[in-house]
């Protein structure tokens, strides 16, 4: 103890100029730290830089789209406009929501649930074939619905004949 208060006034000059570069040293901002800084890797400041930029632009990327599982149905909405913005028919809508009746009968606020296929990623969607998933009674009756009046009066006069027939 006895030594340090001996010191020339060179050497204490020499000592405060060392104690202000500490403080100065300790009062300068850090950068931030790295993998590459913390591990004590010799990467170079481009390669720190180009990390640095591959971090950023992977947290800015969109994150990928959820699959929607069922829709909200809203104010002027039509079971054929919601099938036709997700690609499915009527039909397959209907199949996926037993609890629709009538397809023209649907509630604002009504949940719908989209077809399995949908969800699943296939690419069913739409399909060239009317009667796709229909049994051969549904096709039938389909048919019934479809026909003309001068088919129906066809039909029905060709049954009055048979009748008369059997009548015979």
């Amino acid at each position: 103890m006895a030594s340090l208060l001996t010191m020339t006034k060179s050497e204490n000059k020499r000592l405060d100029a060392v104690r202000q570069r500490a403080k100065d040293y300790a009062a300068k901002p850090k950068p931030a730290a790295t993998k590459a800084t913390a591990t004590g890797s010799s990467l170079s400041k481009t390669a720190i830089e180009k990390a640095k930029a591959r971090k950023a632009a992977k947290k800015s990327a969109p994150a990928p789209k959820k699959i929607k599982k069922d829709v909200t149905v809203r104010s002027g909405d039509t079971l054929s406009e919601i099938a036709a913005k997700f690609d499915v028919s009527v039909r397959q809508m209907m199949a996926a929501n037993p609890g629709i009746k009538n397809a023209n009968q649907i509630r604002v606020g009504q949940v719908l649930k989209l077809p399995k296929e949908l969800i699943a990623g296939s690419s069913v969607g739409r399909t060239k074939n009317p009667y796709q998933g229909q049994s051969s009674k549904e096709i039938t009756s389909g048919n019934a619905k479809r026909e003309s009046a001068t088919q129906r009066l066809k039909r029905k006069a060709v049954t009055k004949k048979r009748k008369g027939r059997a009548d015979a």
